[in-house]
Parts: C-alpha cells; sequence; structure tokens
C-alpha cells in the first residue's frame, strides 16, 4: 500500500487529561499526536476513542469518545494507576487510525506532555530524535534514554502464524526516531518466554528448536517495485547474528543489539542505521521510506514459531515481505506535532 501526500485538516492534535489518586496531587497528562508529513490520518473521521489499558493482560479500564473538532480536547479524570493510552481515529464507526502511548506510571505532582505517533494501519511516524530520546543514543539493549511511545505495536491482530498470544505472552513495541543522517530503532517485547540463545538446559526457554528473533525489510526509495534494487533489503537479527537475506547492506552502516530486558520478562533490540544504507544522501521530514517488521518467537514444545508480522501476508517465519506489500515509514515534523 502506498500513500500519496494531502493537505492535512484541522482536527485534535491534543487530548487534555487530569490525574488523580486517592490521597495524593493532582498532575495533568496531554496527548500530542504527531503525524508523518506524506499522509493525513485524520482524513473523512467521524469519531476518535481513547482507552486506558492496564494489568497484566492490558485490559480496558476506561474510555472516552469524541467528535474530531479543533484544538485541545478536555477528557476529565484519569486514575493514576500504571497504564497506556490507546487513541483511534474512527470513519463510519471503522478504525482507520491509531496511536499507542508507552507504559506510563502517573504520579503525584505530574505534568507530561506525551508525543504519541498517530497514523493509519499500513503507516508508521518516526519521532525527530530530540524528541524522542532523554540523552545520547547508545546501542546497548537497555533501551534508557528512549522516551517516545511506539510507533506501532506487534500482537495478536499481527499474528499470522502460530499459536494465540495474549500481552503476557507476545506483545512487542517499536519506537523509531529519525535524523537527517541516521534511523533509529527501539524494540520492546514482552514474552513469558524469552530466549535468545538457543542450546540451553533441556525445560529452558533457551531450549527452544531456534532463538527468538526479529527481520526487518525496508525499500529505501518506497517506490513498491516488485524486484529488489538499491536501497532495498531484508535483515534477520538475532542475539548473535546479523544475515542479510535480500539485498545488499554493508555492516558499517547498521549498529544493532539484542539483549534480554532487565526484569526477565523479554528482551529489547536496539538499532540505528544510517541514511546511505537506505540510498538516500539524508533524511527529512516528509520523506518516507517502505517497511515491514516481523517477530519469530519459538518457544519449547511448539509445533510452530508464532509469527507476528506488521504487513499481515506471507504465513511464513522466512519469507521476505516483497517491497511492494510493505508498509510505509514516515518521518515526522521536528519541534511542534
Amino acid at each position: 500500500m502506498r500513500y500519496t501526500r494531502s493537505v492535512p485538516r484541522l482536527l485534535p492534535a491534543c487530548f487534555a487529561l487530569a490525574l488523580a489518586a486517592c490521597g495524593s496531587a493532582e498532575g495533568s497528562l496531554d496527548l500530542q499526536l504527531v503525524r508523518s508529513g506524506f499522509e493525513d490520518p485524520y482524513q473523512q473521521l467521524t469519531e476518535m476513542v481513547v482507552r486506558a489499558r492496564g494489568g497484566a493482560e492490558l485490559e480496558e479500564l476506561t474510555r472516552f469518545s469524541v467528535a474530531p473538532s479543533a484544538g485541545r480536547l478536555e477528557l476529565g479524570l484519569l486514575s493514576a494507576r500504571q497504564q497506556l493510552l490507546e487513541i483511534e481515529g474512527r470513519a463510519g464507526g471503522q478504525p482507520v487510525a491509531r496511536g499507542v502511548t508507552r507504559l506510563l506510571s502517573p504520579g503525584a505532582d505530574l505534568d507530561l506532555v506525551e508525543l504519541v505517533p498517530f497514523a493509519s494501519p499500513r503507516a508508521a511516524t518516526a519521532l525527530p530524535l530530540e524528541r524522542a530520546l532523554t540523552e545520547p543514543s547508545l546501542v546497548d539493549g537497555s533501551l534508557r534514554e528512549w522516551r517516545a511511545s511506539p510507533s506501532l505495536v506487534l500482537e495478536e491482530a499481527q499474528r499470522i502464524a502460530g499459536p494465540s498470544v495474549t500481552p503476557r505472552d507476545l506483545r512487542a513495541e517499536l519506537a523509531l526516531a529519525w535524523t537527517p543522517d541516521k534511523l533509529f530503532l527501539a524494540l520492546r517485547v514482552s514474552d513469558d518466554c524469552p530466549g535468545l540463545r538457543a542450546g540451553a538446559p533441556a525445560g529452558s526457554c533457551g531450549a527452544a528448536v531456534a532463538p527468538d528473533r526479529v527481520a526487518l525489510g525496508f525499500d529505501g526509495g518506497d517506490d513498491g517495485g516488485a524486484g529488489w534494487s538499491a536501497g532495498d533489503f531484508w535483515i534477520e537479527l538475532r542475539a548473535t547474528q546479523l544475515k542479510v537475506v535480500q539485498g545488499d547492506l554493508d555492516p558499517a552502516q547498521i549498529s544493532v543489539v539484542l539483549a534480554p530486558l532487565a526484569d526477565g520478562h523479554g528482551w529489547a533490540l536496539e538499532l540505528t542505521l544510517e541514511a546511505r544504507a537506505l540510498g538516500r544522501t539524508a533524511l527529512g521530514p516528509g520523506d518516507h521510506v517502505g517497511f515491514d517488521l516481523v517477530l519469530i518467537d519459538e518457544d519449547p514444545g511448539q509445533s510452530e514459531p508464532t509469527v507476528l508480522r506488521w504487513s499481515g501476508g506471507e504465513a511464513s517465519a522466512d519469507a521476505p515481505t516483497a517491497p511492494a506489500a510493505m508498509g510505509t515509514l514516515g518521518f515526522g515534523e521536528p519541534g511542534s506535532p
């Protein structure tokens, strides 16, 4: 699917909520929606729905429904418990655009502005680096410098093979950021049985047939061609290996680390990619590239791996997504949403 540039419409860019907890002071939370410069996710919207989700299975705690309108929308009180917020744009009752915050832990005297990438289902938005990180990027797998809400989420709705999953079993959030010369990527995977290395003792998560792994595809020109050309490639990433499956990639143009999360309930991937690997001299607002993300999870005893693929398509853990079938990654404007 490919998008053409359209004129933005004056629709909500900011939701305001008050945070309250029993016996503590109140704070506030502003959700500012950030779109890519190449598409208009607000087009034809008739309703905006904000859901608060929490708990191990991210069950719905509350929701707000408002008609799209210009300016700031006051949505009232929200409990100060740990939760994420999902913003859904609808047209004729059907979801056509979505944004999801990171897991927030509101506390007393909190005043927070949260930038939330907001896009149609086959598009993702990368935030300017200075709005996505709290300190210089370090590719070490800890994600401590990342403050960005995810640009896209992989969960049960994106499963194309293997057993069904819940947020406790398997869920991935991808945050994206950019500078003129680099693309930055941080993937946080919640996994009840993380296994990044094979050969562990029987009965452990590492005893699976193959380690957990990620596949990434890029169509650098976003031209949707049937074949693979300069700036197009498909790679498979494991904790101990980077494999170029399709296309060409100079190892000097990429830095990547897979590492377990400190709490033991999943793992993380951090990656930086130079713009020239995509066949570009620089990245800028409104630019876009073809993109796909696949997560392959193979726990012990499974008859086949669980595969979550953002673009849908082939029900195979190994088949690269053709450039013409990829989604699209665009770059948000620096400064204000």
